[in-house]
């Protein structure tokens, strides 16, 4: 008799995205109502449609990193702000984060593992991030475009970065930096896990 090995591990990792999904969308829905915001007002500033921002707060739509910037930019936050609420900041000389208090999304349908390695509250916003990028991923296929500036180093593996419709090839060691208003996209075309600290800054937020 056979045994499907794949089955279980599968059932893992959708699981794991429906928790995530549910959790993403909390905090969008959480930070909107914050605001006083309609759906409809967020979808004007992001740039989305009602019906996906619905199903992305009720959980029932995974959101890609693209959308969760468009999202970012129409709540007038930073794209962490998006994960778990920050560490407190009562102490304003906070200046270490133990590796128990990251932050991390899993956007398993996307093939992308995003952990704040900076989780604190502070302006202006600089948060690094460890970017786990697996085989396939993508941050989308349409190039997008938010507020700030972002650069990081390639520490395994390799990915594929297009900036202005122009492709670039990392491989390990390989850096890189661009305005967030530039059209942007990533992905990770080769067969290998890559991992890659990113780091995202944003001069001012609300």
């Amino acid at each position: 008799m056979s045994v499907d090995t794949e089955t279980p591990a599968r059932t893992d990792k959708d699981s794991r995205a429906r928790s995530t999904d549910h959790v993403v969308g909390e905090r969008i829905r959480h930070l909107r109502q914050a605001r006083g915001m309609a759906i409809k007002d967020l979808a004007t500033g992001a740039g989305l449609s009602i019906a996906l921002i619905s199903q992305i707060e009720r959980g029932i739509s995974s959101a890609s990193v693209r959308v969760l910037a468009k999202l970012a930019d129409g709540l007038d936050v930073a794209i962490s702000d998006l994960f778990e609420p920050a560490l407190d900041d009562a102490s304003a000389d906070r200046i270490v984060a133990r590796v128990g208090e990251r932050r991390r999304i899993d956007l398993d349908r996307t093939g992308i593992h995003k952990e704040l390695l900076t989780p604190f509250s502070r302006q202006p916003r600089l948060d690094l991030y460890m970017m786990t990028i697996e085989p396939d991923g993508s941050s989308s296929d349409e190039a997008f475009v938010h507020q700030g500036e972002e650069a990081g180093v390639v520490l395994e593996g390799g990915i594929e970065l297009f900036v202005d419709g122009r492709r670039y090839v990392l491989g390990e060691g390989d850096s890189f930096r661009f305005a967030s208003n530039r059209p942007h996209r990533y992905l990770n075309a080769g067969r290998k896990t890559a991992k890659v600290i990113w780091t995202l800054y944003r001069e001012s937020v609300e």
